[in-house]
């Protein structure tokens, strides 16, 4: 004969942990590549920006290059900008969140290596980015 009896005692509370338990796993999983893709796009915001501020840096000494070869000592400084004109001044400069170093350092009579770098603090590292150029004296 067919026994229409419910089934055993619990097995509905088996079937409500596991339930739970999968709606747990695939929450925690959604969560976690949520939270990786939100920091992977800050960090490459971030970066982005880091690179600009490098690349304005590299800028701005070709600017005082063209303007006098003499302009480029030898040394570590910051980027500003006076009256519409780049100047070197201090160690290092600073841009919101970032601080920015110029550092020139001479190879020959008329060739100057510039090295900028930009550094941030990014949860829980510092990070950096480095950009080179070697300028001529082409005058």
């Amino acid at each position: 004969m067919f026994d229409s009896s419910p089934a055993a005692p619990g097995f509905s509370l088996v079937e409500v942990i596991l339930a739970a338990a999968l709606l747990a796993l695939i929450t925690s999983a959604w969560a976690g590549s949520f939270w990786f893709g939100y920091e992977a796009t800050l960090l490459a915001a971030e970066r982005t920006r880091a690179v600009a501020l490098a690349e304005e840096g590299l800028e701005a000494v070709r600017n005082l290059r063209d303007q006098s070869f003499a302009n480029l000592v030898p040394g570590t400084y910051g980027v500003t900008t006076t009256g519409n004109q780049w100047q070197l001044s201090g160690a290092a400069d600073t841009i919101g969140m970032f601080t920015r170093s110029v550092a020139l350092a001479a190879l020959s009579a008329s060739t100057t290596r510039v090295t900028a770098t930009v550094t941030w603090q990014h949860r829980p590292a510092a990070r950096s980015v480095t950009l080179t150029a070697d300028l001529t004296d082409w005058r």
